[in-house]
């Protein structure tokens, strides 16, 4: 492995000291949001004559926001604020309300102007991370988008005036990143759970609203391929966060963390073909739409090492194996593996029983 790891931390204080606070400090901004559109609320697009159907009617199905209701963790984000481990996160961190705290807000939900919401609409925080949170605000392109044929519409113009382009994977990957990985380290410090993501195990634990026969993510080879930029643009936000815990004198124990989590995507991604090892998460998230899909040939190689003796280096090996493998006999090996890398075994994980079964998985890749 390159000597990524040991030179992270020198290139991250090196780069900082030559650059002042650079514009990757501050994180990366979810997709291509474009502050000069106003957003429509969640009712606009809920109603059953557009995605609120309770039943699916072809491709778009039009029943994504009951889906997304009912199935998708991201509508219940801004009720956990409630909860008593948030709470007692604000305690620790000296924020009095969390529900109010941009901090949490911005994450759990999105805090939007009334500038910037259309007349009559209100936006509600509540409704946690709703339609235009990933959709992108949709004043322009809500209506036209709606009648695409008698409009002559499409979704690149939807894109040009306000819609986050989510049918690109890398733009895809860094919305769900963003927050799913950027964190600052005094909130870990606080006891908020450790950001741990791979895109293929996110994506089916979302209720997965998008799902339909014409949508991109059905076509043959879609997983394989948002493995790969996944971990592309995982290993970007990581280095982001490497960076930013170091600026901000993050203790040892965090930075050590920071450095794992980067570690255990750049192990897969060393066998990518086509990807280029780098500690500039610019460079890094640039290669995310040009890498090839992970395959069988990858896990081999990834077979033929030891197994990851720290859980963060685990579990996107184990999920790896999960997303890419086509071996039906391997199947069970690998969701026994899984089991050892669920966030909540984190405190108990046992790297010798982890590389007893991470054996049995490398049996089917020789």
């Amino acid at each position: 492995m390159m000597n990524f790891m040991r030179a992270a931390a020198v290139a991250v204080v090196l780069a900082l000291a030559a650059a002042g606070v650079s514009a990757l400090a501050a994180g990366q901004a979810p997709a291509q949001e474009k502050g000069a559109f106003k957003y429509a609320g969640i009712a606009s697009c809920s109603t059953k004559d557009c995605h609120g159907s309770e039943t699916p009617k072809g491709s778009p199905a039009l029943n994504e926001y009951p889906v997304w209701k009912k199935e998708d963790p991201h509508s219940k984000t801004f009720t956990t604020l409630y909860k008593g481990p948030s709470k007692a996160m604000g305690t620790a961190m000296k924020i009095a309300k969390v529900t109010d705290s941009p901090r949490c807000i911005s994450c759990h939900s999105k805090a939007v102007e009334p500038a910037k919401v259309m007349p009559n609409v209100k936006w509600a925080v509540s409704n946690g991370v709703s339609c235009e949170v990933c959709h992108g605000p949709g004043e322009q392109w809500l209506m036209p988008h709606a009648t695409p044929k008698e409009k002559n519409w499409s979704h690149e113009k939807s894109v040009e005036l306000g819609m986050i382009d989510l049918r690109s994977l890398p733009a895809w990957a860094a919305s769900c990143a963003s927050c799913h990985l950027q964190i600052e380290h005094d909130m870990i410090t606080a006891g908020h759970p450790k950001l741990l993501f791979e895109m293929v195990d996110y994506n089916a634990r979302t209720g997965a609203h998008w799902k339909t026969e014409k949508h991109p993510s059905m076509a043959p080879g879609f997983d394989q391929k948002a493995w790969a930029v996944g971990q592309v643009v995982s290993l970007a936000e990581a280095l982001r966060n490497l960076e930013q815990w170091t600026k901000a004198s993050a203790p040892p124990e965090r930075l050590a963390e920071a450095k794992a989590q980067a570690e255990s995507h750049q192990r897969l991604l060393k066998h990518l073909a086509g990807y280029t090892p780098s500690d500039d998460p610019k460079a890094v998230e640039a290669q995310a739409s040009k890498v090839p899909p992970g395959d069988d040939a990858l896990l081999a190689k990834v077979a033929a090492e030891d197994a990851p003796k720290d859980f963060m280096g685990a579990r996107q090996v184990a999920l790896a194996f999960r997303a890419l493998s086509t071996k039906a006999a391997a199947k069970a090996d690998i969701d026994k593996l899984c089991e050892h890398i669920v966030a909540k075994n984190e405190p108990k994980f046992d790297a010798a029983k982890f590389a007893a079964d991470f054996d049995k998985v490398k049996a089917h890749f020789k």
